[in-house]
């Protein structure tokens, strides 16, 4: 399908998005602690961002936990709310569960996030998939000053299905984003009433958290 065609059809038809929140990293940097179950306003992080993308899309998220034992550790806070998918063998990482996951979605398009997020704000993720609808793109990859976000971006299904296929070997989510062509935009491309910027924002540290939760807090 060329991209003129794809363009019309999507602006056609309702864009259909499912979210897909990535749950399968170590958190080495965070401490013993599941970074996934740290506390933002007395509610674990994954729970959160599950909430947030659920608003936002109005459907089931996927969370691709890596393994049965970590989806034993997020279960009790997330069942019967979502979806489980387990990393593919022949990866690791990010990609590794995008590819366990992307199986499980028979929409249009993704949205591609960690469950590090504590600040994800559903009117970035509608905007986000705003653009994607009107641009012949097969992913749409916020930046700012700190880089590009790969994951906090919407992704086209049949293009990600495609290179995961693929199996490979290049596991670098930039490699992910180049071999896609994938559209970029701005944070200060938002309007003024999606808060882009801190959206894309994730939480690496036990520092980092206590941060985040004083910002949200004042």
């Amino acid at each position: 399908m060329n991209d003129e065609h794809n363009q019309d059809d999507r602006n056609c038809w309702a864009v259909s998005v499912t979210p897909i929140v990535l749950a399968g990293g170590g958190s080495e940097r965070f401490g013993p602690e599941p970074k996934s179950l740290a506390t933002v306003q007395d509610q674990p992080m994954i729970a959160r961002i599950v909430d947030a993308v659920r608003a936002a899309t109005g459907r089931t998220p996927v969370v691709a936990v890596g393994d049965p034992e970590k989806q034993f550790v997020v279960d009790p806070v997330l069942s019967p709310l979502v979806r489980y998918r387990y990393d593919v063998e022949w990866g690791r990482g990010p990609l590794a569960g995008i590819a366990g996951a992307i199986g499980a979605v028979e929409t249009d398009a993704v949205f591609v996030c960690g469950c590090d997020m504590p600040q994800l704000d559903p009117s970035a993720v509608e905007w986000l998939v705003g653009e994607y609808a009107s641009r012949p793109a097969a992913a749409i990859i916020p930046a700012n000053d700190a880089g590009h976000h790969p994951l906090h971006a919407v992704y086209d299904c049949r293009a990600l299905e495609r290179y995961c296929s693929q199996q490979p070997s290049d596991l670098r989510l930039q490699r992910l984003v180049s071999e896609l062509d994938a559209t970029v935009v701005q944070d200060q491309d938002a309007p003024d009433r999606v808060p882009l910027n801190r959206s894309v924002s994730n939480t690496n540290t036990q520092a980092e958290l206590c941060a985040v939760r004083t910002r949200i807090s004042d």
